[in-house]
């Protein structure tokens, strides 16, 4: 959808890059402490963005997440479990109760009651700077109702949801106000949110460590409980996400270092299959350095795709090993750790297997024909290209021009649009993501006869917990073509790395045919990140919102499909053949031939 920031793309190239050899996963079994901050984990998600009163305004809920998870982790039974979860959230949620039913109840309606308030969730706001997601407080006129947009919820509204084994939550989501503010508080709330407050004053974010085992544990509980409410895709994504909460908490009582913290995360996260989702971790990106050399999955091998002299390596030379790995080995495991579709994964770990830690080295050993070589590569701060490629605009045979989409600028195309106007072909790279500058969906107006869609993305509206009764604002753009036409044949060049605004594109050309497309199905993870700023200065994120196809079918983990589909040898990248513009070349001179 959006083009998503610099530092976003930035991080999907890196995710996770200077993290270790895979270590083993080791999960410890559910015990007591971990029950707790499940416990306290599931509260915190509810109170935080669905119980609408004032005090929930005031508290710095990333300060509460650690105070909260060195509280319960103390508790030495359900019975002490529950006091605790009341000391902590009575001042926020006076109107809160825990019973042995579940059986949901309503606020009565004080007398002083003017009109309700409630949480309507377009998305989700965090705290990063995006503006397309926003969380809300809103107001009705008076006390029979109060309407969310789509949502209509009724005054008093409770929701009720186990919390532990034996203890349900009762938890109003609609409260009444009076002209002061939202009613429920008492004396005894008010003191309580008083020393709270002072309490969480204590807690300086600027000198959160994520060696501090309560900062790690507060940031596996914020972020599963965005995830929990408000991931778009637990329809098509079939995960239990319960138990990730439950494996990362324990895994979290067992990490000892910044990178044990980063892998936990990393697995929590790749559960659901997300293309954008993501972990950065500043300190490790600072460490982070890259080999000089491209690879891609080939043939069931791991082959070299591009590489700088230097290196010794040549595209077509087959990795066997890797700092003392199998090389195929290796890549499988990064395959394993990735997020999104299979394609996705595939090609992101193609992109991890050439990172590695400032001053270290690749040491490999490369089958070259019937030689084996060894190799030892510093990393360095800038990797080469995926592809080799052409100009950004270059005629690769008499009448065909090749159009680098990654890199092509307004000015460039207002430049060469003549020749365009009236080539034989033209064929369109988007195996990648264009950069900032580039003219993106507006080359496609000079390829369509009528008005064009682009694909449809859900905004997700929110007003219950865990997903229920979840409603959509459907937004979508229309776009108007532009003179002058190309007359020529077309094609587009894609594959499996290609995700978001490089979808939209490529799924306006699926959709009205506007020409051939070359490659291998996109990465199936359009629509724009939600962020969220973790304690310690860790990032994470995750697909905020639904893009379906214009049709309304499934976007997410298909992609957009070649109708010419392309597979790389190993003897081709050894020939130095772009088999992808070859494939193209030879279409558009077919489709010429046979008007």
């Amino acid at each position: 959808m959006k083009r998503i920031s610099l530092l976003v793309v930035a991080i999907i190239v890196f995710l996770m890059s200077a993290l270790p050899a895979l270590a083993k996963e080791t999960e410890a079994p559910v015990n007591q402490e971990v029950a707790n901050v499940q416990a306290f984990a599931k509260l915190y998600g509810y109170i935080r963005f669905f119980h609408p009163s004032d005090e929930n305004e005031k508290v710095d809920w990333h300060r509460f997440a650690i105070h909260g998870v060195s509280k319960v982790r103390a508790a030495k039974s359900e019975k002490e479990l529950t006091a605790t979860l009341q000391e902590l959230f009575y001042p926020i949620a006076p109107t809160l109760s825990f019973t042995k039913k579940d059986k949901a109840t309503r606020l009565s309606p004080p007398k002083q009651a003017r009109n309700l308030t409630a949480w309507l969730h377009q998305g989700v706001k965090m705290n990063s700077p995006q503006e397309q997601y926003t969380s809300e407080r809103l107001q009705s006129a008076d006390t029979s109702k109060i309407k969310l947009q789509k949502h209509v919820l009724k005054p008093g509204e409770t929701v009720v949801k186990r919390i532990t084994p034996d203890v349900f939550a009762h938890i109003p989501i609609v409260l009444y106000r009076n002209d002061k503010g939202t009613i429920g508080a008492t004396p005894e709330s008010t003191n309580g949110f008083a020393k709270l407050q002072q309490q969480l004053s204590q807690i300086d974010l600027d000198k959160a460590s994520l060696n501090d085992r309560n900062v790690q544990l507060a940031n596996v509980v914020i972020t599963w409980n965005a995830i929990q409410h408000f991931y778009p895709y637990f329809d098509v994504v079939k995960v239990d996400w319960k138990r990730a909460l439950s494996d990362a908490l324990s895994q979290s009582l067992n990490n000892r270092t910044v990178d044990q913290y980063a892998l936990t995360m990393k697995r929590m996260l790749a559960k659901l299959q997300d293309g954008h989702s993501l972990v950065m971790i500043p300190d490790l990106e600072r460490e982070a350095a890259y080999a000089p050399y491209r690879v891609e999955w080939i043939e069931e091998q791991v082959v070299v795709t591009n590489a700088k002299e230097e290196t010794g390596l040549k595209p077509g030379d087959v990795i066997l090993t890797i700092n003392g790995k199998k090389a195929d080995s290796y890549h499988k495991e990064l395959e394993m750790m990735m997020q999104g579709s299979e394609q996705y994964k595939r090609i992101l770990a193609s992109r991890q297997f050439f990172i590695g830690k400032k001053g270290a080295e690749a040491k490999l050993t490369v089958q070259r024909g019937k030689n084996k070589l060894d190799l030892a590569i510093p990393y360095a701060d800038r990797a080469v290209d995926e592809f080799i490629t052409p100009d950004v605009i270059e005629q690769v045979e008499d009448g065909i021009y090749y159009v680098n989409l990654k890199l092509l600028t307004e000015d460039m195309l207002q430049k060469n649009l003549a020749k365009l106007e009236h080539a034989k072909g033209v064929i369109f790279d988007l195996r990648g993501y264009p950069n900032p500058g580039t003219i993106g969906i507006n080359i496609l107006k000079y390829l369509a006869d009528s008005p064009f869609q682009t694909p449809q993305f859900h905004m997700p509206l929110f007003v219950y917990p865990d997903h229920e009764n979840v409603k959509f604002n459907l937004i979508q753009y229309t776009h108007e073509p532009a003179q002058p036409k190309l007359k020529g044949k077309l094609a587009f060049l894609t594959y499996g790395g290609a995700l978001s605004q490089s979808e939209t594109i490529m799924g306006i050309v699926e959709h009205y045919r506007l020409a051939e497309i070359i490659g291998q199905p996109t990465a199936g993870a359009n629509g724009d990140a939600n962020l969220i700023l973790l304690p310690g200065g860790s990032v994470v994120g995750w697909t905020g919102l639904v893009t379906l196809k214009q049709d309304g079918s499934q976007h997410h983990l298909i992609g957009i499909q070649p109708t010419v589909p392309v597979e790389r040898t190993i003897e081709e990248v050894r020939e130095g053949r772009d088999i992808y513009l070859e494939k193209a070349i030879e279409t558009i001179n077919v489709k010429q031939n046979n008007q």
